[in-house]
């Protein structure tokens, strides 16, 4: 899907007007994903392993325990799993450290919705202290009523968990918030909190699945803010 090839001009608006924004952080306001597939690809290669592109797909947005298991089907029972995390992570730390990449129209949407006055929420399957640190970084931290990481939730995306959290801290009903999401399990966590969610691809294609579960599929963050406003103005 193109970036900023679709106009929203005439989009149906919101069947509800939101009263709180929650987004995913990587790969949805942050463009770390390609970041971190080139640690993780590094990694392996350095490690006599092979990765291939469409199981690293499957990693976007899916807890580590997870990955852990198709990497050990992938690479076999005797691989050394943890040191091939702990060197990638320890890559891709240095790597986003040097200064962190957005997503077009990320910083825009953000001070848009500054604007509007709505409490805007993020919920991430990033630990803390690491996600308010990339959040300094990209200088987004102090725009976020309310935070919530992998260390607040007992069940991570796909589980509705995280967004019922994110709204409960917002004090906002589920079905009155709007996600961004740009993963398939993001999707599904929104989605399964009774959520509106707006699907912004980033490494993964929406297929029929994910397309029937988003409110929408857009291709960029502009066309986020275009639809907020929309339904905004309703």
């Amino acid at each position: 899907m193109t970036a900023s090839s679709q106009t929203l001009a005439h989009a149906p608006a919101l069947p509800d007007r939101p009263e709180a924004i929650i987004f995913d952080m990587d790969g949805t306001l942050l463009d770390t994903e390609a970041l971190y597939r080139q640690a993780q690809s590094a990694t392996a290669r350095a490690m006599g392993h092979d990765l291939p592109e469409d199981l690293h797909r499957q990693f976007v947005g899916v807890h580590r325990e997870v990955n852990d298991l198709h990497l050990r089907r992938l690479w076999g029972e005797h691989a050394d799993i943890e040191g091939f995390n702990r060197e990638a992570e320890a890559l891709f730390d240095s790597l986003w450290r040097k200064g962190i990449p957005l997503r077009p129209g990320a910083a825009q949407l953000l001070e848009m919705l500054g604007k509007t006055g709505l409490p805007l929420g993020l919920c991430t399957s990033t630990r803390s202290p690491k996600a308010q640190e990339k959040l300094r970084i990209a200088g987004f931290i102090d725009l976020f009523t309310s935070i919530v990481t992998l260390n607040d939730v007992e069940e991570p995306k796909p589980h509705p968990q995280p967004y019922l959290i994110s709204a409960g801290k917002l004090g906002v009903a589920p079905e009155r918030c709007v996600v961004v999401e740009d993963s398939p399990n993001g999707l599904r966590s929104g989605a399964a909190a009774g959520m509106r969610v707006l699907l912004v691809p980033d490494l993964v294609e929406p297929t029929a699945e994910t397309r029937a579960l988003a409110h929408a599929v857009l291709p960029d963050l502009h066309a986020v803010a275009q639809w907020i406003v929309d339904a905004l103005a309703d």
